[in-house]
């Protein structure tokens, strides 16, 4: 009794994926009918006859999640031209202050509703390996200075102005719907990452902007993901988001963004580079200032040594996610002075930014906490601190146990590379994963020794803090990169502040 929605073969490398459509009251079931199927048909490749299964159960799931009012809600929106967001619990037609919620078995008769009531608001979608957190949080510093109402999720949080609605990975389209159903929210700032539009898609129907920040290998081996073009294909599904009218920002400095681009010449492209001059319409640096050229028309928007998160140019990568904020910003219709204001306001404390190039002074020792948790962002960490002139630099390294082991070797390859003085390396607690226990730690420490250079190994990233912290001296710069602990990393670094 199901309908017929169509199957399609997306041929790959390693086989096939076999895509099957149905109607959105219906998934679970679906999905149980999908796997029995498999399940049956794996059977008879291996030469079994199957007996006929009973259904009965699987009857009466359908059964149950049939929702008919969901369906013509679904339909007349699509008719309509307005936004339609579904989940389990909830159903929502347009955006923010535009919008209006209802349980989801407890919808409206289409033709009970006034449909002139609903409205999208302006919303930037942004992905990217690495900086997607801070650039989004430039954003909202831009959008408070506009004087706007955001809503913005991030892998920390979904958050009104600085309302926070709840905490934990909001990178998905369930943090995108909850912040788009707030019907305070004017503009609407959301970080998409991977793993959420691979399994669950973007979770919105369109953006007005939406970026691509850069593409470096992560996450290896995952939801049909072995390549880097497959990440860069993952990545580039926030690009059928943007509207006729809208804009993809995409990094200038990335080859495989550059290649990829040409896949859609119609587009409207604005990039972003540290590098060159690019063109059409982008944000570059000149004479020290970032400039926005737009219509022909070239603006100077702010200094570069002004930007509290680029430590006078040094971090270069914080001057990237710089340049890439203010693309999106243009996007979005925001004033220059509020693009500016943004800018120049927005420091990478614990409290902003928790985790991402937040600097401590701890008796005459630097300490950075961070998040670099691939080597791409490793290597832009490494890079910069680099630039600061420490006497000796002693770095805590720790990572989850979900990745490959080539990728958590290429941490250490890239750290030892670099001219790091120290190491200590550690589990990352409640991240250990496929790995286990130890796993990552003796990994890394194996990798190190290749390249000549001994480490300590810990059970947890705050013992292994603690120890940097006995072994450092005034002058010296601790790189504290840690996921799992750091709330309690940072206590300790406010602990050591105490310390005579």
């Amino acid at each position: 009794g199901l309908p017929d929605m169509g199957i399609q073969v997306k041929r790959r490398p390693e086989g096939a994926w076999l895509l099957v459509g149905g109607p959105v009251d219906q998934l679970y079931g679906l999905i149980e009918t999908s796997e029995l199927a498999w399940s049956r048909a794996m059977q008879r490749l291996h030469g079994d006859s199957p007996s006929e299964p009973d259904l009965s159960l699987l009857k009466v799931e359908l059964k149950e999640e049939e929702n008919p009012r969901l369906i013509a809600l679904q339909k007349a929106a699509f008719q309509k031209n307005v936004t339609f967001l579904w989940d389990d619990d909830d159903v929502s037609l347009g955006m923010g202050t535009g919008s209006q919620t209802w349980p989801a078995r407890d919808l409206p008769d289409p033709s009970d509703i006034d449909w002139s009531s609903f409205h999208d608001i302006p919303v930037a979608v942004v992905t990217g390996t690495n900086g997607k957190t801070t650039t989004i949080r430039l954003l909202c510093a831009m959008a408070q200075a506009w004087g706007k109402t955001y809503g913005n999720t991030s892998t920390d949080r979904v958050r009104v102005n600085e309302d926070v609605l709840d905490t934990g990975d909001y990178s998905g389209p369930g943090g995108a719907r909850t912040a788009l159903r707030d019907q305070r929210v004017e503009i609407a700032l959301l970080e998409t990452a991977r793993g959420g539009l691979l399994r669950r898609g973007a979770g919105i129907q369109n953006a007005r902007v939406a970026a691509v920040l850069n593409v470096a290998e992560d996450h290896m081996g995952q939801y049909g993901i072995n390549s880097l073009a497959d990440l860069v294909e993952a990545k580039l599904i926030v690009q059928k988001l943007v509207s006729d009218h809208g804009l993809l920002v995409l990094n200038a400095d990335d080859p495989s963004l550059v290649e990829a681009s040409k896949t859609f010449p119609d587009q409207r492209i604005c990039w972003f580079s540290l590098l060159s001059e690019t063109p059409n319409e982008s944000v570059v640096i000149r004479n020290g200032m970032i400039t926005a050229v737009f219509d022909g028309q070239t603006t100077a928007i702010a200094r570069v040594a002004d930007i509290p998160i680029t430590l006078g140019g040094k971090a270069t990568y914080n001057v990237s996610n710089a340049l890439a904020a203010t693309a999106l910003a243009i996007g979005l219709g925001m004033p220059e002075e509020a693009i500016r204001t943004g800018l120049t306001s927005f420091e990478s404390s614990f409290e902003n930014n928790p985790g991402r190039s937040n600097y401590f002074d701890v008796r005459n020792i630097r300490v950075l906490l961070d998040y670099a948790h691939n080597p791409h962002g490793l290597k832009a960490i490494l890079d910069t601190t680099a630039r600061l002139g420490a006497k000796k630099r002693i770095m805590v390294l720790s990572t989850a146990g979900d990745r490959t082991e080539t990728e958590i070797r290429d941490l250490a390859r890239v750290a030892a590379a670099s001219g790091v003085d120290e190491v200590l390396v550690s589990d990352c607690v409640g991240y250990e994963r496929e790995m286990g226990k130890g796993g990552v730690p003796q990994l890394l420490a194996d990798e190190f020794a290749q390249h000549g250079m001994t480490t300590d190994q810990f059970s947890s990233e705050l013992i292994a803090v603690r120890e940097a912290f006995n072994r450092a001296q005034a002058g010296d710069l601790l790189m504290l990169l840690v996921k799992g602990e750091r709330m309690e990393c940072l206590a300790e670094i406010q602990h050591q502040q105490t310390l005579d």
